[in-house]
């Protein structure tokens, strides 16, 4: 068994040190354990060429990325482990930007159900030809989130950092928030954030060694969470978009995209989720199929008109030219 920590903060940060923490817990009940510094990789933004989408949807084949930077070596490491700590210090209320660059350029390209219909159709025709999907994507996994800040501006940290790992169809078993850490080292002082940061990377392993069938299937119980209840039932996110100010339904979690009713019952806020609207969130293959068809279906099929749009590009082609540095 192997656990992966990604840390995305300085060299020995804060955030860093909780995540060797956490490595430890997991090392401590036998598991193998790597620690990778995303500021240490060269990672390029996605353009949004969709090459990865048409390679898995239209072409059954590996949906890798074209843009050549170090994805490749971060994904293998990802692909490679079973549990993984990621923990990020939070900027602006989030979690950094090269977090969120890497999360853009996973999102697609690893999306479990898109990897799915690309082996399915793969299988079905009797493909041969160019690079099948990689194996190891179906393999269930867990996580843990550790966001670390200097104050309460924290609201988007862990929904962002969950985001990141919504397409590869981790199992977060834990996440923890951590404020008032402005200072390098200023958690070594707070005993019950060392304790909880192990016993978050124990977790993770435990949950792992629980699981006998290690296929993805939404058939399964989903395994143990033992971070902070949220208010979405089903991912334990705090943060819930309200789509029309004049009624509660639907409320939308920010995190898994699930449809529900904002209550506030007993002066409880109640965000209560019907069993036909939990099929359609995105931690469930089922709620990544229904992507992948609005995607298919409407996202990339080209529009009736489309031999006119070189005639429509017309007009913007020569509009202003582009403003950059000086070259020195």
């Amino acid at each position: 068994m192997k656990v992966l920590g990604i840390s995305c903060g300085r060299k020995l940060g804060n955030t860093e040190i909780l995540v060797k923490e956490a490595l430890m817990g997991a090392e401590n009940l036998g598991a193998e354990v790597e620690l990778v510094r995303l500021n240490d990789l060269n990672l390029k933004p996605c353009t949004g060429c969709n090459a990865c989408v048409v390679s898995l949807l239209e072409k059954s084949s590996s949906g890798d990325c074209v843009i050549k930077d170090d994805l490749k070596f971060i994904e293998e490491k990802i692909m490679e482990c079973d549990g993984l700590i990621l923990g990020s210090p939070i900027y602006e209320k989030g979690p950094t930007g090269l977090l969120k660059i890497l999360a853009d350029r996973m999102g697609p390209s690893h999306d479990v159900a898109f990897r799915m219909i690309s082996k399915k159709v793969r299988e079905e025709k009797g493909i041969t030809s160019g690079k099948p999907v990689d194996e190891r994507s179906f393999k269930t996994r867990s996580a843990s989130l550790i966001a670390v800040g200097g104050s309460e501006w924290d609201t988007l940290a862990l929904p962002m950092m969950q985001l990141s790992v919504i397409s590869t169809h981790m199992d977060i078993v834990d996440k923890i928030l951590v404020n008032w850490t402005g200072l390098p080292g200023s958690v070594l002082f707070r005993d019950e954030i060392i304790e909880r940061a192990r016993k978050s990377g124990e977790h993770v392993v435990k949950t792992l060694l629980k699981q006998e069938d290690r296929r993805i299937s939404d058939e399964k119980e989903r395994p143990e969470y033992i971070g902070e209840k949220g208010i979405c039932p089903i991912c334990h996110s705090k943060l819930i978009e309200i789509r029309n100010e004049d009624k509660n339904y639907p409320a939308i979690c920010a995190v898994c995209g699930v449809k529900g009713t904002l209550n506030v019952i007993n002066n409880k806020v109640k965000f209560e989720v019907s069993k036909e609207d939990s099929y359609h969130a995105h931690v469930y293959l089922s709620g990544k199929f229904e992507h992948g068809d609005e995607l298919k279906n409407i996202a990339l099929k080209p529009n009736p008109k489309i031999e006119e749009l070189p005639k429509l590009m017309e007009k913007y082609k020569n509009y202003l030219s582009y403003s950059k540095p000086d070259k020195k």
